[in-house]
């Protein structure tokens, strides 16, 4: 039988177009990268212990090759075993992100400080600043004793690597700009 004839039985053929998974979890490459750079980078497929990035432009790729070990050693201590990176310059779309919170997370009670902490803070001169910097030592307090609840989600530590990054040139400046005109 032809293909043609084959084809034309069926009704539903469509072409493979494989899903936009990553290889690397989203949150472990923006924990390991930086919020920065994980704007500007998508990782794309993993082979034979490579993983290839798509970055936003050329100058991000150079930057990232540059960075690449510090950026192997981060995602080693975050479990994904790699032996190398490749950068190849392409569209890198952004991620879907959950809805911001709309509802205010009430601030937990002042916590006593520590006596040590008391002792410090006399030392300090200005009353108003005291003042503050004792409320707010106190807060912080109050957050690591408030229920796993009510505290707040914990932030990653910036990556070293996003400070090294370059700028974002993606939109050029008018012409008007370049001039030193408003």
């Amino acid at each position: 039988m032809p293909l043609g004839a084959v084809i034309g039985h069926t009704k539903n053929v469509s072409a493979h177009t494989p899903k936009d998974t990553s290889p690397v979890p989203p949150r472990i490459w923006e924990l390991a990268v930086g919020s920065r750079i994980a704007g500007k980078t998508r990782p794309t497929h993993l082979e034979k212990g490579t993983l290839y990035v798509r970055v936003a432009n050329a100058t991000w790729a150079q930057e990232l090759s540059l960075l690449s070990d510090d950026i192997l050693r981060e995602l080693r201590t975050r479990g994904v075993l790699l032996e190398a990176l490749r950068f190849r310059v392409g569209p890198v779309e952004p991620l879907a992100r959950p809805p911001e919170r709309d509802e205010p997370r009430a601030a937990p009670p002042l916590a006593p400080l520590p006596m040590a902490v008391e002792n410090e803070l006399a030392k300090v001169e200005d009353d108003a600043l005291r003042a503050m910097i004792q409320r707010a030592a106190s807060r912080s307090l109050g957050w690591e004793l408030a229920p796993t609840s009510a505290r707040p989600a914990s932030r990653a530590p910036r990556s070293a690597a996003s400070k090294n990054a370059p700028p974002d040139r993606s939109s050029a400046p008018s012409p008007a700009k370049r001039r030193g005109k408003p």
